[in-house]
This record gives C-alpha cells, structure tokens and sequence, in this order.
C-alpha cells in the first residue's frame, strides 16, 4: 500500500474531486435508507463525498491509513477534530464525521456495525489479492441489513497495470455474490473519454444489500 503513501507525500492525487461524486448524488437515494443510518466510507481520503452524506442527515465514519489525508481533509474543512485512541488505530471526529487513520483490515471501530456503507473506487484501488479480505471486513463492520453503493472500473487486465484495478462483472458476482443482492445502477463506457491507451474502459455503479 506504499503507492498511496507515496502518491499523498507528491500531492498525486488527480481521483480527488473538488465536487461529491456524481454517481453518488444521482443514486445514493435508491438505497431508501433512513438518515439515521450510519454509514462507513473505506480508504476515504479525503473525499468531500462524506460531505454530501453528512448533509443528508447521516452519521459517518471515514477509514483511511494515510495520515496526510486526514490531516487535509479537517484542514480544508477548518475544523479542529477531537483526536481518541482506538484499536489499532486514531479516531479524529468533528461534528458527525469521524475519521479512523488506521488500516482498514485491521480497524476495530468503536461505532460498528455500520448499516450503510459507500465505497467510491475503494475496492479497484486495492490489489486484487486483498479482496476476498476486503469483503470479508465490509461484512464483519456491518449490520445484517445494511446497504452499500459502489463504484468499479472494468477494462482488459493485460492492457493497464493498476490502480485502479480493473473489476469485472464476474468479479463482483464472485466476491459479493455469496452474501449480496446485487443490482447495477449505472454502466458509462469511458472509452473514448479516458486518457488511457484502453481497447474498452467503463464504470459501473452496483447498489448491493446484504443477504
């Protein structure tokens, strides 16, 4: 996971957005999720994403092992956060944001289980050999009924070595499939539009409920 450390410490971060996602703000609303819900964002950054939720009436809790990025997010936010130990890891809150610098395989938060969750190219960022773990935490953070949204590249696996790495619909149903219901809400082929020398890139966009 060195290469994001490295892509913070040289401010290499073109995936952040000075706007909340658009796939976010045109579907979050068909998961008709209660505003009490509280909703976990993994390997956050620090995306104004978790703005817009909170906006919405949500609570949220934000995970993310670059430190930097905590830092920045509170620093353009201009708040001061209440800084905690937790296991294995820092909990930084301010209003109904928190944040847990940690790694996220290994975070222990003391606001689980989550009954919501948003992942924004959080999974395509990881190397493929650490989604089976991926799921397997998203599963133990969350409640029996809890609802996600996500959002994944495709394009050859041979043509781009990753991230974001490439997640196919196979992929999905084989990872999410056991313990899932899953719907997509969006597919954009991106291959006439991304800077990349691709014979096919697309974004999908997957509404999944817990079985």
């Amino acid at each position: 996971m060195s290469i994001w450390h490295q892509r913070w410490d040289e401010n290499r971060i073109g995936f952040h957005r000075s706007l909340a996602n658009p796939a976010l703000t045109e579907h979050w609303s068909k998961l008709q999720l209660d505003t009490s819900s509280h909703v976990l964002v993994p390997l956050c950054g620090k995306t104004l994403d978790m703005h817009w939720l909170s906006q919405q009436g949500h609570r949220i809790s934000g995970v993310e092992f670059v430190e930097k990025a905590v830092i920045q997010f509170f620093e353009d936010w201009a708040k001061i956060p209440n800084q905690v130990s937790v296991n294995n890891g820092e909990k930084f809150t301010a209003e109904n944001i928190n944040i847990y610098q940690a790694d996220f395989f290994k975070i222990e938060p003391d606001d689980a289980p989550f009954s919501a969750w948003y992942d924004r190219a959080a999974l395509v960022a990881l190397p493929p050999s650490l989604r089976t773990l991926y799921v397997e935490q998203l599963l133990a953070l969350t409640t029996a009924d809890a609802k996600g949204l996500m959002v994944t590249f495709d394009y050859p696996k041979e043509e781009m070595k990753g991230p974001p790495f490439a997640l196919s619909d196979h992929d999905v149903e084989h990872f999410f499939g056991p313990s899932f219901e899953i719907e997509r809400l969006q597919f954009t082929d991106l291959t006439e539009e991304e800077d990349r020398e691709l014979s096919r890139c697309s974004l999908s966009v997957f509404m999944l409920t817990k079985r």
